[in-house]
C-alpha cells in the first residue's frame, strides 16, 4: 500500500510540474483522478476495518 501511495504522489507531483508550461493532458489527469479516488476508497475501507477490531 504505502509503494502505491509513493507512485500516486510521484504521478501527481509530475502533472503538477507540468500544469504551468501548458502540457496539459486531460486524459492523464482523468485516470489520476480516478487513481485517487480509488485509492481515498481503501483508505476509508481499511479505517472502518480496523476500527472494527
Amino acid at each position: 500500500m504505502a509503494s502505491a501511495m509513493l507512485v500516486l504522489r510521484q504521478d501527481l507531483a509530475d502533472e503538477a510540474r507540468r500544469i504551468p508550461t501548458g502540457d496539459v493532458d486531460t486524459a492523464r489527469l482523468s485516470r489520476l483522478a480516478r487513481e485517487v479516488e480509488c485509492f481515498a476508497s481503501a483508505l476509508r475501507r481499511f479505517g472502518w476495518m480496523a476500527a472494527r477490531g
